[in-house]
């Protein structure tokens, strides 16, 4: 029997009476499916009600098979992999891959984060609808191609919650949830953003033609003035010739002006109609990385050191790396630094930024205004505003800020939100107004798995940024498509 979900008329409203969605109709099969949207849209709420854990608003939801919803994270339990699995588990060909390497005797939470995914998917081989939300946070990219072969080779019907380019152009096909509802686009990512990139060109075409309209607005209502105010003038100039008296000379001036005020008040109107429809198809569109051209600074000289090293290693029980390193970075560097989890790449990133350790060898550090991104952009001040964190360090004005943080997507009152409320995207977008607002630009930039939680449009927003950032450039990601439109040259693996 084939797996069928069908979502009838669904709405769901929050306790504080905010509507996630409304009247939502589509259906999902034994295809794997993909589920995109902005942070906060209401794509994990929509999991649960079709996972049946949440009841909808209004609306119904009819399953023929039970649906298992596979949540980013689960605590794992103090029992063996054997016991997690079951004494019947069938182990199948797939899941013979996904545990290979993994002692069915270790206990679960003694497992890395990968390999504990791993026997987490293999437990759900039997299910016939499966919900994977997020599953490639925190993975590396061992775990990664464990979880594409996943998808490719399961059988049932899968939802795939996730912004990860890769695993999601092995869906079938595309369902994007935003402000404005559901939408479905046949065939994988890519030709989701080809569509994508369809409707942006016809937004830009929309713009256009709205800022004609507006121009030709303007010119129409400054002919429009010229052409009354000769009329009036002619009109008194002929009331004065006829002699006509003054009380009704006055009468004829002040028609006349309200007359032109007239013209004012209806040109106007169609201008500003104009203006706001240009607006509404810019926002819209992608942002554009040529306005950060005046943030992300100059070249550094090419033989400028970033860092080396020479038969260098860490140690902490053992020494953390199975052969010493050896690397020389210098100049506008755009490396990435690779391997599996615990591998040592954030070890390395924090000798870089000068934490001390147990080390042998040699290493140093170039001299380098550096910024640093982690995950948590633990560089903000939770307790303050998106403004208040950037003001304390610059010495721009408050308009210049402002002006400053528009480009970053901050606009109007959204500078005054705190840092603690901010999402994954924002939380991103403020850590790097916070580094490139200053007067000092940084020489290096550093980037700690920078998309994990963020959604397609945000990370769209960090590789435009950063594709055009001119100096020194270090990498830790396990999204390979991420770092190719970052424009990475080098690799160091670990």
């Amino acid at each position: 029997m084939l797996a069928t979900v069908i979502v009838n008329a669904v709405s769901f409203e929050l306790p504080n009476g905010r509507v996630l969605f409304n009247n939502l109709n589509f259906s999902l099969n034994s295809k794997v499916t993909g589920l995109v949207g902005p942070n906060g849209v209401g794509k994990t709420c929509l999991a649960k009600l079709i996972a049946n854990t949440v009841e909808p608003t209004k609306g119904s939801i009819k399953r023929n098979t039970p649906v298992t919803y596979f949540s980013q994270r689960e605590v794992p339990p103090a029992i063996s992999v054997q016991d997690y699995l079951g004494p019947n588990y069938a182990w199948p060909a797939l899941g013979e891959k996904l545990l290979t390497g993994i002692d069915r005797e270790n206990l679960c939470t003694t497992l890395s984060g990968g390999q504990w995914m791993r026997v987490r998917l293999a437990n759900t081989l039997n299910d016939q609808f499966l919900i994977l939300d997020e599953p490639t946070n925190d993975l590396d990219r061992e775990g990664r191609e464990m979880l594409l072969q996943f998808l490719r080779k399961r059988s049932g019907g899968i939802l795939l919650i996730s912004h990860d380019r890769e695993a999601l152009s092995l869906c079938d096909e595309i369902l994007e949830l935003s402000n404005k509802g559901l939408s479905k686009f046949g065939g994988d990512f890519f030709d989701y953003s080809d569509a994508k990139s369809l409707e942006r060109s016809n937004l830009q075409r929309e713009l256009d033609l709205a800022e004609r309209k507006r121009d030709q607005t303007y010119s129409d209502r400054h002919e429009q003035i010229e052409r009354q105010e000769k009329r009036n003038r002619a009109g008194v100039k002929a009331g004065e010739r006829g002699g006509m008296p003054k009380i009704l000379l006055g009468g004829r001036k002040r028609k006349a002006q309200v007359s032109t005020g007239k013209i004012d008040k209806n040109t106007l109107e169609r201008a500003n109609d104009a203006v706001t429809a240009a607006h509404e198809a810019l926002s819209e569109l992608k942002v554009d990385p040529a306005m950060y051209a005046d943030l992300i600074g100059e070249k550094i000289p090419a033989q400028k050191l970033v860092a080396e090293a020479f038969k260098f290693n860490v140690r902490f029980s053992d020494w953390l790396y199975k052969e010493d390193l050896n690397f020389s970075w210098r100049g506008n560097i755009r490396l990435s630094i690779k391997g599996g989890n615990g591998s040592g790449k954030s070890t390395l990133i924090k000798v870089l930024r000068g934490q001390d350790y147990n080390t042998r060898g040699e290493f140093r550090r170039g001299n380098l205004r550096t910024l640093y991104i982690d995950q948590r952009c633990e560089t903000l001040d939770e307790t303050k505003t998106i403004f208040e964190n950037i003001r304390d360090v610059s010495p721009l004005s408050e308009s210049d800020i402002r002006s400053g943080l528009a480009k970053f997507l901050f606009i109007n009152d959204d500078v005054f939100k705190k840092v603690s409320a901010l999402s994954g995207g924002e939380r991103l977008r403020a850590a790097l107004a916070l580094g490139l607002l200053q007067t000092e630009k940084p020489e290096l930039l550093i980037l700690d798995e920078p998309t994990n939680n963020l959604d397609l449009a945000n990370i769209e927003f960090l590789e435009n940024l950063v594709s055009e950032f001119k100096s020194a450039l270090i990498v830790i990601s396990h999204d390979d498509v991420f770092l190719e439109n970052c424009k990475i040259e080098e690799v160091l693996q670990l």
